[in-house]
């Protein structure tokens, strides 16, 4: 089975239905998958909340396409933005009420689930053709992500604007296990996204590791979720030495340090001070060791990733720019993409591309 951290955890995840930061918790991602499959296990809430109570006066879907807007009367405050991602073709997972993408009838019963949630202000539907546009401007810098994702692969979606004092928690629950949505995401402004002063994050192997970069052998169960048949081994000191001079060896680097078990446990608590459940899940343990790497401008953070990742004791090693736009892609288009169709190892081909022509619905 998954190990016992991943599964508590995942619990957690699914309780507390966080929007977590992709980079703290990253070395426990799976090897990543083919096409564009969510595993929506570590994003959903868990309970299901019978649906209750007609709130809001909602008129949606009178066209088609586009953006279709009804607005209750009560003015805003404190308003807070959420976004429910329909199923697609390619969306269709165990954890998941995806059967395939949603018809135009389906997606009308939809409509009338989300105008039953009790707090919802305004409601628009975006389909995948308004939505395209949006991607296409938000990652014209790499070309990878552009070059991975049609406009087939974004799911249409409702734009949900709270009454003030709404928790978004309650609208995830009363949404959750309805047949045709994909997730429902709490809408994250830009500003909100953590600074980091790192480049590169170098996670070092912990003990009874499940990734296979540390010896561990994971099974597919043939419906897309992966479980650990063989624990691996945690780093050595000798290789946490090696690596250490390794990273001083390489050119580029401005600064590194390294973080203790310890020193993580503690960073990790105060980025999620909100989130308790997520908090009493999580142990000292739990927290990889690592190194995290400033760059000297124009270094070349492919090759040092792809070299550390060779590197014995190494877990998994990030450029932090694929990390935030992994984040990116999931907070405001619902995708979890492997990480080769979101940086490629080739610095060239995902920094200053030409986006091109928008392609077509095939």
């Amino acid at each position: 089975m998954n190990s016992a951290m991943e599964d508590r955890l995942r619990e957690a995840l699914a309780e507390a239905g966080s929007t977590v930061d992709a980079g703290a918790l990253r070395p426990l991602r799976a090897p990543e998958r083919r096409g564009f499959r969510v595993d929506f296990r570590l994003v959903a809430v868990a309970a299901t909340v019978v649906l209750a109570g007609a709130a809001t006066t909602v008129g949606l879907l009178s066209g088609p396409g586009g953006e279709n807007r009804a607005v209750a009367a009560d003015p805003p405050a404190a308003e807070r933005k959420m976004i429910v991602f329909l199923c697609t073709t390619s969306s269709e997972q165990e954890g998941t009420s995806c059967k395939g993408a949603v018809s135009r009838e389906e997606t009308q019963e939809i409509a009338a689930k989300v105008k039953q949630v009790p707090g919802i202000r305004e409601v628009f539907y975006a389909d995948k053709g308004a939505v395209y546009a949006d991607f296409r401007r938000d990652f014209a810098h790499n070309k990878t992500v552009l070059a991975a994702v049609d406009v087939d692969d974004l799911p249409d979606s409702f734009r949900l604007t709270l009454r003030g004092g709404t928790d978004p928690l309650s609208v995830q629950q009363a949404l959750h296990g309805v047949p045709g949505i994909l997730s429902v995401r709490e809408a994250v402004p830009d500003d909100t996204t953590p600074a980091s002063k790192w480049d590169v994050s170098v996670f070092l192997c912990s003990p009874s590791s499940g990734m296979p970069a540390c010896g561990a052998e994971r099974k597919s169960d043939g419906k897309g979720s992966l479980t650990v048949t063989k624990e691996g081994k945690g780093v050595t000191p000798g290789q946490t030495e090696a690596i250490q001079k390794l990273i001083a060896s390489m050119p580029g680097v401005k600064e590194a340090i390294f973080e203790s078990q310890e020193e993580a446990y503690e960073n990790f608590r105060r980025l999620y001070r909100d989130n308790k459940r997520l908090l009493d899940a999580t142990k000292v343990s739990d927290m990889p060791e690592s190194f995290r790497i400033t760059l000297l401008p124009d270094a070349d953070w492919s090759e040092m990733v792809t070299r550390l990742r060779r590197e014995p004791g190494v877990s998994q090693a990030f450029y932090q720019g694929c990390l935030l736009d992994s984040t990116r892609l999931i907070e405001r288009y619902g995708l979890i993409l492997p990480e080769s169709k979101v940086c490629s190892t080739d610095k060239r081909s995902s920094e200053h591309p030409d986006p091109g022509p928008s392609p077509t619905a095939g």
